[in-house]
């Protein structure tokens, strides 16, 4: 297998200035949907109590503890936006993703401790089982 995979042609080829020109306006619409989620993302962060506040119990955020417990560079979130019974906070007050943790890939979950801390808000439940489902795959 391994002579073939070596001398095996390269996928796919540079695009042409042509072909450029015809993504521009499905390149201006992707940027503008990921300026939107980056948008609620940015909300959903900054939901609930400052992280001052928090900090000054002597408490991390959600974000925090991700930034001390990952690998820099690899968080990949899940269902930061998950809501789906549109939850005055805007929000399941539940954080998840994949990660590397000391060079290996792990699923985690987190729980928001500046929205509501320690109360369930529908569809947290939702949430949390989306994420153990594929930590159990």
């Amino acid at each position: 297998m391994r002579p073939y995979f070596e001398k095996m042609t390269q996928f796919g080829k540079a695009l042409t200035e042509s072909r450029i020109k015809q993504t521009e306006e499905n390149v201006a619409l992707v940027r503008e949907v990921e300026q939107q989620l980056q948008e609620e993302i940015e909300k959903i962060k900054n939901a609930g109590l400052p992280a001052k506040k928090i900090n000054e119990r002597g408490q991390l955020t959600i974000w925090q503890r991700l930034d001390y417990l990952i690998d820099p560079g690899t968080w990949c979130p899940l269902h930061t936006i998950f809501n789906p019974t549109d939850n005055e906070e805007g929000t399941t007050g539940v954080i998840d993703g994949l990660a590397k943790i000391k060079g290996r890939w792990a699923v985690v979950i987190g729980f928001d401790n500046k929205v509501m801390a320690g109360a369930w808000v529908p569809g947290q439940s939702e949430n949390i089982l989306r994420v153990t489902d594929i930590a159990n795959a």
